[in-house]
Formats: C-alpha cells, structure tokens, sequence
C-alpha cells in the first residue's frame, strides 16, 4: 500500500474528483457548512437533473463529513445516462472512506473499464484499486518495503567532541582510541504490516506490524563480546506489535479508531544479544476534514532488560520498566503538502538512578510531492525535512563520572531526505541527517553528520 493513500484520497475528494474549484485540504469545515449545504440541497430539489449541482452538493457532503450522504447523492446522479464516469471513481473513494472495500472495488474497476477515465484521475483510481484488492484478498492485506543501502557517518560511535572527559569528577585527556571517527556501513532494513478484517460492525480487525534493521560498519571490531570495543559496532533491531484495532463507537465516532497491542522488540551489538523488551500499549487515531487531518496517540510500557556484558560497563544495571506517551499530528495543507508533528514524554526506570531517565521529544516535518522534474515519466517525488529537539534529565549521578554532577541532555536533530520513483514499486531515497548533543558533562557532548543512499522496494 502506498503511504500517501489516506491523503491522496482526501486531496481528490475535496478538490478535483468532485467537479468543483479545488478546495486547499488545510481548511477545516468552514462555520457556515450546514447552511451550505442546506442551500445546495435547495439547489438540488429545484434542479434535480443538474449534474453540477448535485456534485457540489455532495462535495459539501464530504467537506462537512457526511460521507454516506454524499455516496447517495452521487449513486442517484449515475442514474443519469450523461453522468460522467469519474463519479464511479469518487464512489470508489467514498467506499474507501467508510471501509466498504467490496463496494470501493467495484466502482474503481467499472471507472477504469471507462477509457474516458484517463490521466492523474486513471493512476490514481489504479493505485487505490490495487491497495483495495488486497484489503479484498483472502487472508488479508500484507504491505510492507525492504531496502538496502550505504550510510557515511562522521561520528557513529558518538564520542565526545569536548576538549576532555570527565572522571571521577576530574577532567583527563581524552584517550587517542576513544576520539571520533568516521565510518561507512551498508544497512538492510523491512518492514511489514498485515491486517485481517474481521468483518465486524465495528470495522475490527486484526493489525500486525514488524521491522528489521542490520548493519555492518566498515571498521567494525569483530563479535568478541568480552572485549571492550572504541570502534562502532554492528546493530541488528527487531520489532513487532499486534492487536485488534476497532471503531468504539461507529456511528457516533466513525473516524475513531483504538488499537490495544503487545509489542516485543531486541537489540543485537556485534552479533550478541544487548537488550529485549516485551509489553504492550494503546493506538488512537482520529480522522478531521475528509482525512486531511490525523491526530493520533499512543501510550506503550515495557519491561526492558539488558545483557549482562564484559564489553559495557553494568549494562545488566540499565534493565527496567519503560513507559512512553507520544502525540501525533498530520495535516494536508495543500494537494500533497503534508506537515506533521510529533510529541513524545518517557520515563525509563533502571536498576541505577544515573541510567534512570525522563525525556521530551518534538519533531516536526514537512513534506511535498510534486511532478518529475526532469519529465522521464509522472510518477511523483517527494522532498521532506524534519528537526526537533530531545531533552533528557537523568535521575541520578554516576560516581564514574561526577559524583557531583546529575546528567542532562539537550540534543537536536535534522534532516531532509529525497525519494525518486524508479518504478512503481522500487525506488530511491536519499538522505543526511545531523544530530549535535550538549550535555552538562563533556563525556556526552558530541555531534555526527550522517548521509545514506539506499534503494526502497514496496510490495
């Protein structure tokens, strides 16, 4: 399923598909909607043959959220032997909107039996009605992507950029092994998500998430997990959730959605095993203006444990619960400019109060599509870039350190990243990210430039 399927939908119905001026996603139902509509309603009952009039009447249906008016209207207008056959198209989408996947595909596949369904209105009725057939397909819908690629990255080990460490309180030279260096990995990364519609009144269905992540530096140590290791190691990251996600209430609520879930992950370094976590958490998501809009939250809990490790000085110690509360927004502000922001609070316990930790997370993002600058064929690019700072406040000093002194972390990060259609399914993304920390202990001030080419493949 392509990612911007939600959006696209939503850009389409409330601008071109419904034959009126197109209308910019970022306005929210305006004040004065329900009079709107009752005027175009009016407009309906005195002209009922006009085909204008009852698409803008429905195109107001679906600007004040009334989707299953709107699916009406258009129905009855197909009742005309002139209708033009984008409404089949528009129907298609509405089908989409409401989670009626059979009838969505039906009307999506009569539209492109149309060849007067032609241009940008065609690709994306066919990207719709191939994400369609797989919600359709027996045993659910499956999508995910796999990519591999080269990173370069000035600092990975994240070693210190100040003049000297901190040690026991006492300031000393920073260790030639221990100084920055540069590096270069090839990176794998998947990702997978499945969903089992359980054919509910409710919309329930089974939805199951996993991600795989492995690298290997150019100047990685070896996997000798009794040596203490100064150069970067190699990580492998896995992931998973599942739950049932549900409409709580689908008449009053229809755009609400929850998701309860358990969750494992694991980390590997250098082909040992350095932590696992397992817990659980809760999905919400909300839907405002056609889909325009997403807010979301999400509220997770593990129980982490750490490796007991000669090569990490007490990382057993770092072992504890994790809680995290995030919030999530994404709005269309124009046909595919998309803007999103994200919050996060977490709190990780530890079996030592200097690995104890609460942090705050923001991060906002941009980003646009638009046409293949260089015109070799229509598929869309798209640009983003996204920043936003971390502040972590540790609960504890850590007498290795500064007996004295209680960590704090304030931690920026940006970046921007190109994507470059190469054919439907296979693209190309490229990367550079910056991260710089300064912290009130030299040990953890560092910054690192990060620039990666890989190659994406979406099934």
């Amino acid at each position: 399923m392509s990612p911007r399927i939600p959006l696209l939908c939503s850009a389409l119905l409330t601008g071109l598909c419904l034959g009126s001026a197109p209308v910019q996603a970022q306005e929210a139902a305006r004040p004065n909607i329900s009079a709107q509509i009752d005027q175009a309603f009016g407009d309906v009952l005195g002209n009922p043959a006009n085909l204008q009039v009852g698409r803008r009447y429905a195109s107001l249906q679906v600007e004040g959220g009334n989707f299953e008016g709107a699916i009406a209207t258009l129905e009855r207008l197909l009742l005309d032997p002139a209708a033009d056959p984008s409404i089949r198209v528009e129907l298609g989408m509405l089908y989409y909107r409401v989670a009626s996947y059979a009838m969505a595909e039906s009307y999506l596949t009569s539209a492109l039996a149309d060849p007067r369904v032609s241009g940008p209105l065609r690709r994306d009725a066919e990207t719709l009605l191939n994400n369609v057939k797989r919600r359709n397909a027996p045993g659910g819908m499956l999508n995910g992507a796999v990519s591999i690629g080269l990173r370069g990255q000035s600092n990975p080990t994240a070693a210190s950029s100040a003049g000297n460490l901190s040690y026991g309180g006492i300031r000393v030279p920073i260790p030639e092994q221990s100084r920055r260096k540069s590096d270069v990995d090839v990176f794998m990364s998947a990702a997978a998500a499945h969903e089992w519609d359980l054919e509910t009144q409710n919309s329930a269905a089974i939805v199951s998430n996993g991600a795989v992540f492995a690298n290997r530096y150019g100047n990685a140590e070896g996997y000798n997990a009794d040596k203490v290791k100064t150069d970067p190691q190699d990580l492998v990251v896995l992931t998973a959730t599942s739950g049932v996600r549900f409409k709580p209430s689908p008449l009053d609520l229809p755009d609400l959605t929850i998701r309860p879930y358990l969750g494992v992950s694991e980390l590997l370094l250098s082909g040992n095993q350095y932590m696992a976590a397992a817990g659980g958490g809760l999905d919400l998501a909300y839907t405002l203006n056609g889909g325009a809009t997403l807010l979301g939250m999400t509220y997770d809990i593990r129980r982490t444990v750490y490796a007991d490790r000669a090569d990490i000085s007490e990382s057993g110690a770092q072992s504890g619960y994790e809680q995290s509360v995030q919030l999530k927004a994404v709005q269309e502000v124009a046909p595919l400019n998309i803007v999103s922001a994200n919050f996060t609070l977490r709190d990780h316990q530890a079996d030592r109060s200097y690995f104890e930790y609460r942090s705050v997370e923001a991060r906002v993002g941009y980003g646009l599509s638009y046409g293949n600058p260089v015109r070799w064929d229509e598929r869309l690019w798209t640009s983003s870039v996204y920043g936003g700072p971390v502040l972590r406040y540790y609960q504890g000093a850590d007498p290795v350190v500064d007996p004295a002194t209680t960590r704090k972390d304030v931690e920026w990060r940006v970046g921007a990243s190109q994507v470059v259609p190469m054919t439907d399914a296979l693209s190309l993304l490229l990367g550079v990210d910056y991260t710089v920390s300064d912290s009130n202990l030299p040990n953890y001030c560092y910054d690192n430039i990060m620039v990666s080419s890989s190659l994406v493949l979406n099934f």
